[in-house]
């Protein structure tokens, strides 16, 4: 005889499982789980070791660039940067450019490994003036003709002419600019620091008061560049920030002496922080390059200039002349 089908009620079809049947489908989930985990982790991790080979394989490669230089390279780009960085794009640039562009990459990385072989600077205070001041006591016997110092970012707010891509600024950069002027900010807009930021006798009250790096300011600037007080200017501005070429020449108007005591202050001083210390150097570079106390080149003629960018001018329709060197500087 065939079974009698029962129908479940509504009652029973509503009905949670019974706690067995419950713990029963937990664990069924868990071993599927289990398994995607064990036989899929392999390919993940693997994806993410061949992303850090990846990372790891363009700071060897930068790396190498460093350490074939000779001073026969025209150019030297000089950054700060922590190993976590992308610098792929400056990869790609110093290949594009061969043999006349080297980079010097220093890491600011308290813990650095040794297998990525980059530069250590002689103080980590300060991160990228740290990183400046290092290089050039480092190479000052071989000095390339022209040094870029930059951010590690491959895309920085500072950058005002051609959109935020150092690349494209680098590209662009006039180096008979570097040649007739000495020294040269990359960014051209005065906002901000022009036409002054910092007045060293007159802090304010809040400054004073907060005992901020500012209400020291011409005991600061004493030690840095080692005068008298009679030397230190009422009024300082210059064009922000970090980013500027300058010529041999101009860096060997100082005596290395000069650059190892501005690490010694970096690394020593009480009077403020690692930011601290990075900001007041992102106030004197112009200074201490050999340039005004104000160096505020005007936005136009700045743009013409150092990368070539002339006119005609919108109004106007006038036509700007860019600084010439007389002959490029060939000393060693």
């Amino acid at each position: 005889l065939a079974k009698r089908f029962v129908p479940l009620s509504r009652r029973r079809l509503l009905r949670w499982p019974a706690p067995r049947e419950t713990g029963l489908g937990f664990l069924a989930l868990l071993a599927i789980l289990g398994m995607f985990i064990f036989y899929g982790s392999g390919s993940f991790l693997d994806g993410l070791k061949q992303e850090e080979s990846l990372h790891d394989q363009v700071i060897r490669q930068l790396a190498e660039l460093t350490e074939a230089y000779v001073n026969t390279s025209e150019v030297g780009l000089i950054l700060a940067t922590t190993q976590s960085e992308d610098l792929t794009w400056l990869l790609e640039y110093c290949n594009e450019h061969g043999a006349e562009t080297t980079p010097f990459i220093y890491t600011t990385d308290p813990d650095p490994d040794p297998d990525l072989r980059l530069l250590i600077p002689r103080t980590i205070r300060g991160r990228e003036a740290a990183a400046y001041l290092s290089f050039i006591v480092d190479y000052y016997d071989k000095l390339p003709p022209y040094s870029i110092f930059i951010h590690s970012n491959v895309n920085q707010w500072h950058n005002d002419l051609f959109g935020p891509l150092t690349s494209t600024a680098l590209r662009n950069l006039r180096l008979d600019a570097v040649d007739a002027k000495g020294y040269v900010n990359l960014r051209c807009k005065h906002d901000p620091g022009c036409p002054t930021s910092v007045h060293p006798w007159s802090p304010s009250q809040v400054d004073i008061e907060g005992n901020d790096i500012r209400a020291f300011f011409p005991e600061v600037y004493q030690a840095i560049l080692n005068v008298g007080p009679e030397k230190v200017p009422d009024h300082i501005g210059n064009v922000c920030c970090g980013q500027f070429a300058v010529s041999r020449e101009r860096i060997r108007q100082r005596p290395r002496a000069d650059y190892e005591r501005m690490l010694k202050w970096a690394a020593e001083t009480d009077r403020t922080d690692s930011f601290g210390v990075g900001w007041v150097y992102e106030k004197i570079w112009h200074i201490i390059f050999g340039m005004d106390d104000i160096y505020c080149p005007g936005y136009e003629q700045c743009r013409c200039d150092v990368y070539g960018w002339c006119g005609p001018l919108a109004g106007t329709g006038k036509t700007l002349q860019a600084v010439r060197a007389p002959s490029r500087l060939s000393s060693t």
